[in-house]
């Protein structure tokens, strides 16, 4: 899938410049977008739910700064994923230079029970995606 989204002044710095933890909260936009574009109901899936899918872990690769105002696009990919967890990168081209990432970023999500707070089995509908998206991308 891909998220196209313009970089607001809210999501920079004192210098205009995208501030590192906004792209990682637009990269989440993206993540959450696709799962509504799969037919997964966001509310229902974690509102009375039994588990919680967290972020353990975030890190991102800045290749060129990012202006308020730039348009961007953002590429998903599922790197990695069992029964209990998942990594996704996300590959950030400006429309200024299209050829080339401008940031690279990856988030890590467990999911978990939230009465013991152990990993637990994802829910069938994240499992279903991570399944579609995975045999997508080798095609």
């Amino acid at each position: 899938m891909t998220y196209h989204r313009t970089i607001h002044l809210s999501d920079t710095d004192a210098a205009g410049v995208v501030y590192f933890s906004s792209l990682l909260s637009i990269c989440h936009e993206a993540y959450e977008r696709e799962l509504q574009l799969m037919g997964i109901d966001l509310k229902s899936l974690f509102l009375n739910s039994e588990i919680a899918i967290p972020i353990t872990h975030a890190e991102i690769d800045f290749y060129q700064p990012l202006f308020c105002g730039y348009n961007l696009r953002l590429d998903i990919s599922i790197t990695n994923y069992n029964n209990t967890g998942f990594s996704i990168t996300y590959y950030v081209i400006s429309e200024l230079i299209p050829n080339k990432y401008s940031a690279i970023a990856q988030t890590t999500h467990v999911s978990i029970d939230i009465n013991n707070r152990q990993r637990t089995s994802l829910a069938p509908s994240i499992l279903n995606w991570l399944h579609k998206k995975s045999e997508n991308m080798h095609k």
